[in-house]
């Protein structure tokens, strides 16, 4: 077994980290601890880069919130996404409230990119389109409004 890092290597790994992209805490700890496994002074680390505005869970939410929007993701995913890399779940909803996105048609043009024609009567289409917006993040009534709408309701 390797001796565990000084405090000093701990952050530059931090920083090099951060650097890339920004990250959730409990996310930077969990890649630090898959990376590095126990290190002693992981706290320590952890805590100077709160003390440094390296980690802020708030700002990391909104940033991630935006760009989820911006790749067509409906409220539901982005908010399970958040959970899995350790965010509170006031803070997901506040962000998701700062991003004042209208949902419904979000989910509008999402299918009308990924589709080219309305599912009309065909159920069979339906079904498959609907199912495509739910794993997309959106809830049944955005969903269904995308599907219920005509292409003139576009315009």
């Amino acid at each position: 077994m390797s001796e565990p890092l000084t405090e000093s290597e701990l952050r530059q790994r931090a920083v090099s980290l951060l650097a890339r992209r920004d990250h959730a805490r409990r996310e930077l700890e969990t890649k630090l601890y898959r990376k590095l496994g126990e290190q002693p002074a992981l706290p320590a680390v952890l805590a100077w880069c709160d003390e440094h505005g390296f980690i802020d869970d708030r700002r990391f939410a909104g940033f991630f919130v935006r760009s989820r929007i911006d790749r067509g993701q409906g409220a539901l995913r982005i908010r399970q996404e958040l959970q899995l890399k350790g965010v509170d779940n006031e803070l997901i909803a506040q962000a998701l409230a700062e991003a004042e996105v209208d949902w419904f048609a979000l989910a509008r043009e999402v299918r009308a990119r990924r589709f080219r024609q309305y599912p009309g009567k065909d159920q069979k289409e339906k079904a498959r389109q609907l199912r495509f917006l739910q794993q997309r993040g959106f809830n049944a009534e955005q969903s269904f409004a995308a599907l219920d709408c005509s292409p003139e309701d576009e315009l």
